[in-house]
């Protein structure tokens, strides 16, 4: 394996690595709790483009 990152952390995968990150965006299944997560912030961001006012709910 062989990673390569700089100060502005850019990250650089090969080989046999590269190969596998490949595959897993192309063909895995999407996570349904980040799925969730982005639909909730794509609710918030439109709320903040319209200039309208909202609290973030707390888990306790």
């Amino acid at each position: 394996m062989a990673i390569k990152s700089s100060t502005f952390g850019r990250v650089e995968l090969s080989g046999e690595d590269a190969a596998r990150f490949v595959k897993h965006i192309n063909e895995d299944k999407v996570n349904p709790l980040a799925l969730a997560a982005l639909a909730r912030g794509r609710k918030i961001s439109e709320r903040i483009k319209k200039g309208e006012a909202f609290k973030l709910k707390r888990d306790a």
